[in-house]
């Protein structure tokens, strides 16, 4: 695939498109690995340590959450363009969900250690993608603090209407 090809896929991501017009979109996709996955194939591992983030080219993603119990529960799916391991940009730390190809899929890739480097060389497109990246982050905050709070209000009701009984 070519640097044209991967410009066009990264343009087409919510995370990129901002830098559509600008030169360091070329240098972004010169910098990204393109990797398949056969179906059912897991990309990233709940658990495990990260250093790459994935935008989806083609394919299908199921992102997966264990609980404390083990057991297994999908959190969503994602198509092509949208984009996983992001946080994995900003620190290295464990992988928060499981992602699994659905179907036969490819991946651009890009490394913690690239992305800092394009950062240096592109202040402004470096900044910009980081503060996506926060944006998308404090959306999900929000979003699981607003899931918790359902939760704890329904747990207040089970044990108020145990009691009761």
């Amino acid at each position: 695939m070519s640097s044209a090809d991967i410009k066009v896929h990264l343009a087409a991501s919510p995370l990129f498109q901002d830098l559509a017009s600008q030169p360091a979109l070329e240098d972004l996709a010169a910098i990204c690995e393109l990797i398949g996955f056969r179906s059912g194939e897991t990309v990233v591992g709940e658990g495990s340590e990260g250093d790459t983030m994935y935008v989806i080219k083609s394919g299908r993603v199921r992102v997966e959450k264990k609980t404390p119990y083990q057991d297994t529960y999908t959190v969503t799916f994602l198509k092509a363009g949208d984009f996983f391991g992001e946080v994995a940009l900003l620190n290295r730390d464990r992988r928060s969900a499981t992602c699994i190809a659905e179907s036969e899929s490819e991946f651009l890739v890009l490394s913690r250690e690239r992305f800092l480097a394009f950062g240096d060389k592109h202040p402004t497109a470096g900044l910009a993608i980081t503060r996506k990246i926060a944006s998308d982050l404090a959306y999900r905050l929000l979003q699981a603090n607003e899931d918790l709070i359902t939760l704890f209000q329904a747990l207040v009701e089970e044990v108020e209407g145990a009691v009761l009984k």
